[in-house]
């Protein structure tokens, strides 16, 4: 949140992680069409960066993570997101409001003048919550 950037790194070891035990736990007609999923939604969000919808950080996590998220729950994870986008906001709202804390937070990128809101961590969270849910 500090640098609003979500790095290479964590979406390449997302992916790679899929990539290497997804054939141990889905057949390989599943195990394709997950890795499709991904690749559809690394294309719809390259295409949503270049007009300005979401941010180039959001698109590359999003299809890192698509691979996890079952065809059939694509709906209950859209839900799953709208809910923790309330959580996310209102506890960055709060931990802006928190007198002791704004020392800390002051220089992160997250609030700047933009009023842009971090949204990395709405999707870490939300495929967490997925994950513990539907495991």
């Amino acid at each position: 949140m500090k640098f609003m950037r979500i790095p290479n790194v964590a979406c390449y070891a997302l992916f790679i992680s899929f990539l290497l035990m997804g054939p141990l736990i889905f057949g390989m007609h599943e195990y394709g069409i997950r890795i499709l999923q991904g690749i559809i939604m690394l294309i719809a969000g390259f295409f949503a960066t270049s007009i300005g919808l979401i941010g180039g950080g959001d698109a590359k996590f999003t299809a890192a993570m698509a691979p996890f998220i079952a065809l059939v729950h694509v709906i209950p994870f859209v839900f799953i997101v709208g809910i923790m986008s309330f959580v996310s906001i209102a506890l960055h709202k709060l931990v802006g409001i928190t007198p002791g804390l704004k020392g800390y937070i002051k220089d992160w990128d997250s609030w700047n003048e933009h009023g842009m809101f971090p949204f990395g961590v709405t999707l870490a969270g939300s495929l967490l919550a997925y994950l513990l849910w539907y495991s």
